[in-house]
């Protein structure tokens, strides 16, 4: 099985790294493990470079990415229909966060072993959650669940990034940002469990991925970061 996840940076630490990206190509597409890697380190050079961060930067950063696939399949029309979603994590100070996701890869926001904040997937299932048409037990167990709504792609049709802005973090909470073959492995609650029942996060990510390893049969990545105290 071919890895189309991607992470930014690429070994990452925590030590000085100023934006946190998670990128899974999009399975059934061509050359998926080229799209991610190409939106990562575009997004992920961009973000970096600029000194304030706000919506218009993200979608600038989208934009950019969806350019250089585009660029790309113009130049090698065997690859058009390339894709990839993504999931990021920018610090804009201290005690607050900017959080972006195109797809289905996701961002968990933890605090003592409660989830205070998670994106919203750009998914088929999850739409019908919001109508009121699936509940998301259902949602988690149906065939249709690796259908997504939205990604970055070499189209005319652009992505639309969501947003969201977290203030009052606190030193000693968790974010975790993932591609979907994670939450295939491990799901929310055994994730949550291992958090709070080892020791350390590094230990607590170890028994995550033993799970995903056991249990997964799609790509997986993650990145968990742990806010110290200034």
């Amino acid at each position: 099985m071919r890895n189309e996840d991607c992470v930014f940076p690429e070994h990452v630490n925590g030590e000085g790294a100023r934006t946190f990206i998670v990128c899974d190509g999009v399975g059934g597409h061509s050359q998926g493990e080229l799209a991610s890697a190409m939106a990562c380190r575009t997004v992920g050079e961009f973000l970096s470079s600029l000194e304030d961060l706000g919506e218009a930067g993200i979608r600038e950063a989208i934009a950019m990415a969806e350019n250089r696939l585009s660029q790309h399949t113009s130049e090698f029309p065997e690859s058009r229909g390339m894709a990839t979603t993504i999931v990021g994590l920018h610090p804009l100070g201290p005690s607050e966060m900017m959080v972006y996701w195109v797809g289905d890869s996701r961002l968990y926001h933890i605090r003592e072993g409660e989830v205070l904040f998670k994106t919203k997937d750009h998914s088929l299932v999850q739409m019908m959650v919001d109508r009121g048409e699936m509940t998301e037990q259902e949602a988690a167990n149906s065939q249709s669940n690796n259908i997504i709504t939205q990604a970055i792609n070499d189209t005319q049709k652009p992505a639309t990034p969501s947003t969201q802005k977290i203030d009052g973090v606190q030193p000693g909470d968790i974010f975790i940002l993932m591609s979907d073959g994670v939450i295939e492995g491990c799901p929310e609650s055994n994730m949550i469990g291992h958090l709070i029942e080892s020791d350390s996060l590094k230990a607590g990510v170890a028994r995550i991925r033993k799970q995903c390893e056991e249990r997964s049969h799609d790509n997986f990545s993650l990145i968990a970061l742990q806010v110290t105290a200034q």
